[in-house]
């Protein structure tokens, strides 16, 4: 074998970050936020295998499908050679690996622009090894996927500004479009970026905007086909969560600081580092530090915050922090820079929040397949909380839900051979046999939660008709606007 590619800091830093996500992707399915397995994964599986879970959002046409449609493609790939689901969400979630990566190929890229081969490796590996990152990488989410964009579009800006290169102008546009079409929140990143990309140049523009557009205007295309409405994603979003402010109210609300404690919560000592480091690095990339602090920026404003929702500024700063770090290593390569530097690692992978994030919902995966392999007739969902979120999407289309009780003849009953519930906090009735436990995901500084078991009955005792639906939240104000999409016609 032929180790000399090793050598080489671009692969090199690919392959850590690859070997790293793969192992994650396999060896831990976790999911990261509600949204990926509600709002994507389970779009997805009911246009693979025909029936689902319907959330609020895609009631009132609120989400673009577009997401979920990239989900199916590998979905469907997988269910077309096997019945079983899980093929297609691991083959998702590998595939997702590979997608992350142009962000530690930028970093190394940067690094060896401003420091040679030794900056390479310092911002390369840097990235690589970043554990938000990595456990980012694997997850269906808009911030996720708009950071894989973004990123390579920021990457273009600051390598062709000045130069007479309409072809990287073109793809930076194409990507900034793509950007905006998947998270329209970061509207203000790709602004900054766009203006940076085209300064005076009329031709440019010209360029960038025509072919920004092209993702864009396809984004509204698949709104109209689904919801009947041009980018009725987009502007529903912005009417329903800003004009009506359903997102704060209905969910939660947030001060301006929010981000900023949790950014020290995320990295402890770390984010101190990163600070001063990704400072210097931005002198270096300044298009990139302008983004990162206006992705921060407009977030904050925004009532309703989760950390989630600044992935793309948080991917911004650790490649910036890696060149900062490359040019003091170049400057002064001594003991005490090297003990200073390495406290930019050692905050991240100290933090409570990633002892919580890394088993994030595994035991959900786990019952949930379990009790999937016995191929149930209908499922009594009795639990939708942070700690333990179903997946529905791990069943196969023959498995119906429900979350609803019954009373005939005044006995209290479920229609259902399988019940997904806390343990000694639901009552179960007569002829129902525990299978399995699994704990709920932990929280640091909270009590420990209850254990969520699944009880089955023989499955001949699955009722035959019409199944009551999941009930999940809905929020009042966003009743007028219910409506079918054509997609699914309603399924």
């Amino acid at each position: 074998m032929n180790f000399r590619y090793l050598k080489n800091p671009l692969v090199g830093s690919l392959s850590v970050a690859l070997a790293i996500r793969l192992f994650v992707a396999v060896e831990i399915p976790n999911s990261y936020a509600p949204d990926e397995i509600g709002q994507y994964l389970e779009q997805a599986h009911r246009l693979v295998f025909g029936q689902g879970i319907v959330p609020w959002e895609f009631q009132v046409g609120l989400r673009s499908w577009l997401i979920p449609l990239l989900l199916v493609l590998p979905m469907g790939l997988a269910h077309w050679f096997t019945p079983a689901p899980q093929a297609g969400l691991m083959l998702i979630r590998i595939l997702l690996c590979f997608a992350s990566l142009p962000i530690v190929w930028c970093a190394a890229k940067w690094g060896g622009r401003f420091y040679g081969t030794p900056g390479a490796w310092i911002a390369g590996v840097l990235t690589a090894l970043w554990p938000d990152l990595w456990l980012m990488a694997p997850h269906p989410l808009e911030e996720a996927l708009s950071t894989d964009t973004l990123i390579p579009a920021i990457y273009l800006v600051e390598t062709c500004r000045g130069k007479a290169d309409l072809k990287s102008v073109s793809w930076a546009g194409f990507l900034l479009g793509l950007t905006f079409a998947l998270r329209e929140q970061l509207a203000p990143a790709v602004a900054i970026a766009g203006v940076f990309l085209c300064s005076r140049d009329i031709k440019r523009w010209l360029v960038a905007v025509s072919v920004a557009a092209i993702p864009v205007f396809c984004a509204g295309l698949l709104d109209w086909y689904t919801w009947g409405q041009m980018f009725r994603s987009f502007w529903m979003n912005i009417y329903l969560n800003v004009i009506l402010g359903i997102a704060a109210n209905y969910f939660s609300s947030s001060p301006p600081i929010y981000y900023l404690l949790n950014l020290l919560y995320d990295w402890l000592w770390g984010l101190f580092f990163v600070g001063y480091f990704a400072w210097l690095g931005a002198r270096k990339l300044p298009v990139a530090g302008l983004v990162t602090v206006a992705i921060i920026a407009t977030h904050s404003i925004i009532e309703h915050k989760e950390l989630r929702f600044i992935f793309p500024a948080m991917a911004l700063l650790v490649p910036l922090a890696g060149v900062g770090v490359a040019g003091v290593y170049q400057n002064r390569r001594d003991l005490k820079n090297a003990l200073l530097t390495a406290g930019i690692l050692t905050g991240p992978y100290m933090s409570p929040l990633f002892y919580m994030m890394v088993p994030w919902q595994i035991s959900s995966f786990g019952l949930c397949a379990e009790l999937a392999a016995a191929h149930p007739c209908l499922v009594s969902i009795q639990v939708w909380n942070q700690g333990f979120w179903p997946m529905p999407q791990l069943f196969d289309g023959k498995t119906r839900f429900t979350s609803n009780t019954f009373n005939r003849d005044g006995v209290k009953v479920i229609e259902a051979d399988a019940i997904i519930a806390p343990e000694n906090d639901t009552e179960i009735p007569p002829g129902f046999t525990r299978q399995s436990c699994a704990p709920e995901s932990w929280t640091p500084f909270k009590k420990p939660m209850l254990d969520v078991c699944f009880w089955t009955r023989p499955i001949s005792s699955c009722q035959a008709g019409p199944v009551a639906p999941v009930v999940m939240s809905f929020p009042p104000n966003a009743a007028p606007f219910i409506i079918r999409d054509q997609l699914t016609d309603g399924r």
